[in-house]
């Protein structure tokens, strides 16, 4: 796109739509801890999830009972990352980098090993 019809598709706003635009934007916009708490819901859940809490049928319960739980997975799926980044830099830094690394993640392949 041009500068030229970038101008006019901006020109051909109308003023109702215009003001809705700055509206959407403006500051005094108040969110309240419910309107962050459905949006994060969504955003783990989908559409689907929405609607469904939307049309109540999710109860009030098992709603905070997903968000809590997706927030404990969210929090142990950063702990594996750290967990990883330091591995790789504690190996990375040894004498023995390919023993220590197979040390420092003996406990995680064992975690791994499915059900015997």
């Amino acid at each position: 796109m041009t500068s030229e019809e970038r101008q006019a598709a901006l020109n051909s706003i109308s003023p109702e739509d215009l003001a809705k635009i700055q509206f959407a934007g403006s500051k005094s916009v108040t969110v309240e801890i419910e309107d962050l708490l459905v949006a994060e819901f969504a955003m783990k859940f989908g559409w689907e999830a929405f609607r469904d809490y939307d049309n109540n049928l999710v109860s009030p319960d098992k709603f905070m009972r997903l968000l809590v739980a997706s927030r404990k997975l969210d929090s142990l799926a950063q702990y594996r990352r750290a967990q990883a980044a330091f591995i790789g830099a504690g190996s990375s830094q040894s004498k023995k980098p390919s023993q220590t690394f197979k040390t420092m993640t003996s406990s995680l392949m064992k975690d791994a090993e499915a059900d015997k």
